[in-house]
């Protein structure tokens, strides 16, 4: 009988193909979302920018994702560890991203909390350097 794959697992390999797709190909994350997920990050909704706020739905969490191909080359994304807490996983990793509007490089530390019930994550949360990526977003090219 073959081996259910664990949320970490499952997290793990969505966080590889995102990786080595460059961030084009969104869909995996699908595959771990229930359809009640609460998706958010530390970009409040009064930031201008189309990733602010909370996601609420598989239709606005695939959004999400489709948003940041869509005004985001992706550089780099390395996760350097996942931290296994059962129904709740941790990645820690880095990344950079070069806004296509503005040209600018954004670099950060990456923190991902997502948790899982019956199968599913329920809950996601990232969190990054706010200031940088404010930094790099046409409406924050002003700010030093």
């Amino acid at each position: 009988m073959a081996e259910v794959p664990t949320p970490v697992d499952r997290v793990r390999d969505a966080y590889r193909i995102w990786s080595e797709s460059k961030g084009t190909v969104s869909e995996q994350w699908l595959d771990l979302i229930h359809d009640d997920i609460g998706l958010r990050s530390v970009l409040s909704a009064e930031v201008p920018d189309d990733i602010a706020g909370e996601r609420r739905s598989r239709v606005g969490v695939l959004e999400y994702f489709q948003t940041i191909a869509r005004d985001w080359e992706m550089v780099s994304f390395d996760c350097e560890r996942f931290i296994d807490g059962g129904d709740d996983v941790v990645m820690i990793g880095r990344c950079a991203w070069r806004n296509r509007a503005t040209a600018k490089l954004f670099e950060t530390p990456k923190v991902d909390v997502w948790h899982f019930e019956d199968g599913y994550a329920v809950s996601f949360l990232e969190m990054f350097d706010s200031l940088g990526f404010m930094k790099a977003i046409p409406f924050g090219a002003g700010i030093a």
